[in-house]
């Protein structure tokens, strides 16, 4: 695979929370995009370096994160990573990313950086869906798009679960199926304070849906 480092650089970019079934959203969540990460006073990180092609991704743990598919390694190039190993499920993911806290704790802010199998040889949108819950509930879901190699912010917290997959095109990540064409990359992971960079601008949005369970 051809690596190609992202050469992107904006402001922050903000996405619109989705409200589904919303009774009462949780005000404050929000998520953002930039060229590098936006996190400090960092509790958790990770980046996946010791990870060997075929290890089995279910429940792999890192620095107090647990980063979770049902699926093993398979170790590639991804478009705008900087070649070491990342968190990418052979064959593509069959169900969403599943990031959580070893403790069993909520998350402050977090970001991650994100790129895509069905991006494979250059820089291109990334189309992320993402689940935030607390305690089985969820209470904020986002659709957004970003570069290959961007960071993905989510800010606000209170949610303890982050379900998290980018598909091959926008229909298919609206159309909200888990397994539809999903193929994510992760690197990256930092776990904190978010800090916004000098210049940038935040708009706030609800992005909660209350009233919906999953089960764990």
């Amino acid at each position: 695979m051809m690596k190609n480092d992202c050469s992107i650089a904006r402001n922050l970019t903000l996405a619109t929370g989705l409200c589904l079934l919303s009774t009462t959203a949780s005000a404050g969540l929000f998520t953002y995009t930039g060229d590098s990460s936006m996190i400090v006073d960092v509790t958790n990180s990770a980046n996946f370096n010791t990870l060997a092609n075929d290890q089995s991704l279910t429940g792999y743990e890192e620095d107090g994160l647990i980063v979770s598919v049902n699926r093993t390694y398979f170790s590639w190039d991804a478009p705008g990573f900087d070649g070491s190993e990342m968190f990418y499920a052979n064959t593509g993911s069959l169900e969403m990313v599943d990031i959580s806290l070893s403790s069993g704790g909520q998350f402050n802010d977090l970001d991650m950086q994100v790129s895509s199998g069905w991006t494979p040889n250059s820089v291109g949108t990334v189309f992320i869906w993402i689940q935030l819950y607390s305690f089985g509930r969820i209470v904020g879901e986002f659709d957004l798009n970003a570069q290959s190699g961007e960071y993905v912010g989510i800010a606000g917290g209170g949610f303890d679960q982050i379900l998290i997959g980018s598909y091959a095109s926008s229909d298919i990540r609206d159309s909200h199926n888990p397994s539809a064409r999903n193929a994510i990359a992760i690197d990256n992971i930092s776990v904190g304070t978010y800090v916004p960079a000098p210049g940038a601008t935040a708009l706030f949005v609800l992005g909660g849906i209350a009233g919906t369970r999953r089960r764990r």
